[in-house]
């Protein structure tokens, strides 16, 4: 080969060399997309305009969507059938991101709370406060706690049928309180332990005409007392504890601390 031949050959080399490499030919495109999973059409739409339209076609996506979310791809694919397939199906992987996000730890800790209990009788009123960290937790991870009376005033009946009851709860250092119950009367029995429940007002998250559907309960433990009862004929008690918790209404059991960290927070301005 000559020179001169071989001259033009490195030439042709280098045209080919300098010059931009040219797309596939949309039928090569269309044929390979067929093999690509999710993630790999979803980069390959963001090459050029080209890509994107190729990649982007709804017969590409129709089937992922089906198999991934079906439900989605049915209920949506027919209420909302100009939404392009590739939408639906980032829709659809979102929503299932969100339901495997772990939820968030509240902000409040118990060992910033003190709990403010006023038991306002007859004869003057019985106040507790008591910081959290203080009380003894439940075993189950549920709010409810046991406030130990140290005050031994022997009250009747009638005078624990009048008594009413607030529970505040407030932060450390007093640096915001919120009324869980405030002047709550009881339900009082001869023979049976006080007890006094208070609806909880929904967090300013949601619209007032909402209900929590959260209970505040506070409970008596009454223990008698023998030797007023021989002095007197007529049966006298002493608040041994208050119990208090907050219910659910749906089932009437005690939520977990949790819970009820996360209802505080927007009352307390954590």
């Amino acid at each position: 080969m000559s020179s001169t031949n071989i001259m033009q050959i490195n030439d042709d080399d280098d045209d080919m060399m300098s010059s931009p490499p040219s797309s596939p030919p949309w039928e090569i495109l269309n044929l390979v997309s067929h093999y690509l999973d999710s993630n790999t059409l979803a980069i390959a739409t963001c090459v050029s305009k080209t890509w994107s339209t190729c990649f982007s076609s709804d017969h590409l996506w129709d089937p992922l969507c089906a198999a991934t979310f079906p439900t989605l791809a049915t209920t949506l694919g027919s209420v909302a059938a100009s939404l392009p397939r590739h939408r639906l199906y980032a829709l659809g992987h979102t929503a299932a991101l969100c339901r495997q996000r772990k939820p968030r730890k509240p902000r409040l800790s118990l060992d910033r709370l003190l709990f403010v209990i006023a038991v306002h009788l007859p004869g003057g009123s019985l106040n507790l406060i008591k910081p959290c960290n203080d009380m003894q937790r439940d075993p189950h991870g549920l709010f409810r706690f046991d406030v130990e009376v140290v005050e031994e005033r022997e009250l009747s009946l009638e005078e624990l049928k009048e008594a009413r009851v607030t529970w505040t709860v407030a932060e450390k250092d007093w640096k915001a309180v919120f009324v869980l119950a405030e002047e709550s009367v009881g339900k009082l029995a001869s023979g049976v332990d006080g007890f006094f429940s208070k609806e909880l007002p929904s967090p300013g998250c949601c619209s007032n005409t909402m209900s929590s559907g959260l209970v505040a309960d506070i409970r008596f433990g009454l223990k008698d007392s023998q030797d007023s009862r021989r002095r007197s004929g007529g049966r006298m008690s002493r608040i041994e504890k208050v119990s208090v918790g907050v219910m659910s209404v749906l089932n009437w059991r005690h939520v977990s601390v949790e819970d009820v960290l996360f209802y505080l927070e927007h009352f307390l301005h954590v």
